[in-house]
């Protein structure tokens, strides 16, 4: 049990990660409802240079086209647009095989979606969190314990403070304490491969086309950015992640551009890269009392179709608006609320994570009966486009969520 301190302080809502998912999710929260009290827990240090934070750092992430229109009505995407790169084109393939599939946007007004450099968001939302003097960001704060009680949750920090909350939500990433600690049960499948992130150029411009080429350890993804860059997501082997990681730049442009091929042109130039553990990490229910998690808190997924973020913004922009929809501020993170929340959101849970993973897993697969198999579909879907509808659908994310059903 924990015992009440006179540090004890109160808000509606307490959200441990100040990463993307977190900040974001703050933000709409308030957007939609400014009176309530939030409080932001960020385990890193303040920083005097707002430029940098670690949540926000060198990498890009791939924004569908119903994610766009999401931050257009939390009114973000007008700031962030000019600093985006349009997806127009997906070229999809499979080393070393026949099967081969072009997406191509519809009409010339909508761009599958658009890829953003996360330090660009992190300053577009730190001047916009900045405007709500009810939001208190804790840094260097670390939640040690959580005791649920009827009605409020008591989350106690690591310098021994506590805060009383309506609702406590975990955004603190896929190694989440915070759904340790609000006993949210995950269950945890390791792919053996790692991710290496890393920016490219190539020699030829990329005319905003992304690639995901299929090998036998998962997708080699190559999203456009600005000044002619390619954001690089290489799926490899943890037997060859670490060789890979250690060489030099023209070294490593040579093993990329055997695996890749030159689709995209000749390899010229190497940014900073980064190393990441593959694993699907999903919850059957990431919801209990007056608690719950969102982001990679809830699902961690393969990066094959750049869907994790754009399903966990998904998550956060159905939240705000059911809180913005309470009546009743104890209403906040109650049964019903929460219930509300699940039942929206449930069947896009399943069906993300079963596409995503299905796709790994086929695409993995070296047996002649299935590698046979996903070259037809892929060359079925090449000349019957209506064949690859399913795919271009959840690229980009255009899902009737309820709770704009319900605005409407």
């Amino acid at each position: 049990m924990v015992k009440k301190m006179p540090q004890q302080t109160d808000y509606d809502i307490v959200i441990v990660g100040a990463g993307m998912s977190g900040c974001l999710l703050a933000y709409g929260i308030l957007k939609l409802s400014p009176s309530l009290k939030i409080v932001l827990l960020d385990d890193n240090p303040e920083k005097l240079n707002k430029d940098s934070h670690p949540g926000f750092d060198a990498r890009s992430i791939a924004l569908s086209a119903g994610s766009c229109e999401l931050l257009d009505e939390l009114e973000l995407w007008a700031e962030l647009k000019g600093k985006a790169q349009a997806i127009d084109d997906i070229h999809i393939s499979d080393r070393g095989y026949l099967g081969a599939l072009d997406l191509q946007r519809s009409n010339k007004r909508q761009a599958f979606g658009y890829v953003v450099e996360l330090q660009d968001v992190g300053l577009v939302l730190d001047k916009h969190l900045a405007q709500y003097k009810q939001l208190k960001r804790l840094y260097s704060s670390r939640l040690t314990t959580i005791e649920k009680q009827a009605e409020q949750v008591l989350c106690q920090l690591e310098n021994g403070q506590i805060l009383t909350t309506k609702l406590c939500v975990g955004a603190d990433g896929a190694n989440s304490l915070t759904r340790e600690l609000l006993a949210i049960p995950a269950q945890t499948s390791d792919y053996d491969c790692s991710a290496i992130i890393a920016n490219v150029s190539c020699a030829k411009p990329h005319l905003n086309k992304a690639f995901e080429r299929f090998t036998e350890f998962g997708p080699i993804a190559l999203l456009p950015l600005s000044d002619n860059r390619y954001s690089l997501v290489w799926s490899v082997g943890n037997a060859d992640v670490t060789r890979l990681s250690k060489l030099n730049q023209q070294d490593f442009l040579s093993e990329l551009q055997q695996a890749f091929g030159y689709r995209a042109g000749i390899f010229r130039e190497l940014g900073k890269r980064d190393i990441y553990p593959l694993k699907l990490i999903k919850t059957e229910k990431p919801v209990t009392h007056r608690g719950l998690c969102i982001g990679n808190a809830a699902h961690c997924l393969h990066p094959v179709m750049g869907q994790g973020f754009n399903l966990g913004l998904r998550d956060l922009y159905v939240l705000a608006v059911l809180i913005s929809q309470v009546e009743d501020k104890q209403e906040i993170g109650g049964f019903k609320m929460l219930s509300q929340y699940w039942s929206a959101r449930q069947d896009d849970h399943l069906r993300t994570i079963t596409m995503t993973d299905s796709m790994v897993r086929v695409f993995s697969n070296t047996d002649w009966p299935v590698v046979i198999g996903r070259s037809i579909a892929l060359q079925a879907m090449s000349l019957i486009p209506a064949l690859s509808a399913p795919i271009v659908k959840q690229a980009k994310g255009q899902f009737n969520l309820f709770t704009r059903d319900q605005k409407a």
